[in-house]
């Protein structure tokens, strides 16, 4: 019996320890290019530039300042990269935050011979709350980053782990006063709502007032044009994401 019993338990204690531990953070290679000059979540506080060439290729940053920032679960977002040489981009979410990087917690941000680039992302609404660990990887391009790569050894590049902060509620935040700073209007509108802003504006996202967004448009100009005359009458909220800040409106659809 204890023959049998002994091997479980050391079994389980195996397994646990296993389930709690960070993810993979050595072996995992990379090399001076492509490394990261700059990454960004726009319309967030996450705006981290590092301009040397590193020596080591593995870092993990605090949840605090500009390397962290607390991210909607249903909530899409854009995220620019700037890098050394050409590169792929991959990216993964522990959004069951369990301290494995899963397939489903996948997403490529970059496969360019630009060395800048912007790629929207969209944050699950299942997403457990709470500090989220975010892996980005960089390898040189015309390599691959898929899915199971989270811990691979590349001859590249650089992996860098990140805090997020993600909270359940879809706007993270309340409706703007209106002020100067942006117009919207008609409003009430039975189809198209216009949309000024003294900013850029980054993008558009379209909410009904049970917090689910049922529409998004990337825009990137100071005037944007929302259609709404599909949707059924009453009230919904127009965010305005732009790279100083989001903004949130409540809008009558007639």
């Amino acid at each position: 019996m204890k023959s049998v019993l002994v091997p479980c338990i050391l079994m389980a204690s195996f397994l646990h320890a296993q389930s709690t531990q960070n993810p993979c953070t050595s072996n995992l290679g990379g090399d001076v290019d492509p490394s990261f000059i700059e990454i960004r979540i726009n319309s967030t506080p996450f705006s981290h530039q590092t301009f040397s060439s590193p020596s080591i290729f593995y870092h993990e940053y605090p949840a605090s300042g500009n390397t962290t920032a607390t991210l909607a679960a249903g909530q899409s977002y854009q995220m620019y990269t700037s890098t050394s040489s050409e590169a792929v981009i991959g990216m993964w979410l522990d959004t069951n935050q369990n301290n494995i990087f899963e397939a489903q917690e996948y997403k490529q941000l970059v496969n360019s011979m630009g060395t800048q680039n912007t790629t929207s992302f969209t944050i699950p609404a299942s997403a457990a709350n709470g500090n989220t660990r975010m892996r980005i990887r960089s390898r040189a391009y015309g390599s691959t980053i898929g899915s199971a790569n989270a811990c691979s050894s590349f001859g590249s590049g650089e992996t860098r782990d990140y805090i997020v902060n993600i909270s359940g509620t879809p706007l993270g935040t309340k409706e703007t006063p209106a002020d100067s700073h942006t117009e919207i209007y008609p409003n009430p509108t039975a189809d198209l709502l216009h949309i000024h802003d003294k900013e850029l504006i980054l993008s558009l996202e379209v909410y009904n007032t049970e917090g689910r967004k049922i529409k998004s448009q990337i825009v990137n100009k100071s005037n944007a044009a929302v259609d709404l005359s599909g949707y059924v009458p009453g009230e919904y909220l127009v965010k305005v994401l732009t790279r100083i800040d989001n903004r949130i409106f409540k809008v009558l659809k007639k």
